[in-house]
């Protein structure tokens, strides 16, 4: 028992240097201590009813960097507002003329000042110079299968380069057009059947060549 008399009151000792430096601590105006410890109020000082609000932690990240617009985006939103309302398309799509399956003919459209497309997107380049040529399209030897492709209604809306030469060669001869390779998207299939429908079906490209 006395062996062990030193180390029990070593122990004691600890915890009353310890109650002191809390009781001083508590005591002083400039640190508080008690209030820390114990979430209480400093001396002269009352207590609140809202609890106080915590600072975070760590820094929440941004969300991301800016978007900043275009100079030209600004322009176009800015002109489309002044332009007032888009126009009724219903209506519009009303006055288009149509084939017996109710296809636009874009041609006759385009003829009858119905619409008038611009150039490019930007509405700043010339107008396509128009080339009146029809040719006679055949592979089969058939009158009756014979296409006539008219340059003045395909030169009104693209340039030459829109199909020369990726499309077309431009020598007689050079393409063997049939209607299976149409099928599978080539030579006039790049186009028709999908964002171009011939007027009256199989009739707008097959049909007798005008006789001068």
């Amino acid at each position: 028992m006395a062996l062990n008399a030193p180390q029990h009151w070593r122990k004691w000792l600890q915890w009353v240097v310890l109650l002191a430096v809390v009781a001083l601590a508590a005591c002083s105006n400039s640190k508080p201590l008690m209030a820390v410890l114990f979430d209480i109020p400093p001396p002269g000082k009352a207590p609140s009813t809202t609890p106080e609000p915590r600072l975070p932690r760590r820094t929440v990240a941004s969300a991301g960097p800016e978007i900043v617009l275009s100079k030209e985006y600004i322009a176009l939103q800015e002109a489309l507002a002044k332009a007032g309302p888009p126009p009724n398309w219903p209506d519009v799509f009303k006055k288009l003329p149509k084939d017996d399956e109710d296809n636009i003919i874009w041609a006759d459209a385009l003829e009858s000042k119905l619409i008038n497309p611009a150039a490019d997107i930007d509405g700043k380049a010339p107008q396509p110079k128009v080339m009146d040529a029809d040719i006679e399209l055949s592979t089969s030897g058939k009158p009756n299968r014979m296409v006539v492709f008219s340059h003045a209604v395909h030169t009104t809306w693209l340039r030459c380069a829109n199909c020369h030469p990726a499309i077309f060669e431009k020598e007689a001869g050079s393409a063997k057009i049939t209607m299976e390779a149409i099928d599978e998207g080539k030579y006039c299939g790049v186009c028709h059947d999908k964002v171009a429908l011939a007027p009256n079906g199989c009739k707008g490209c097959h049909k007798p060549i005008k006789k001068s």
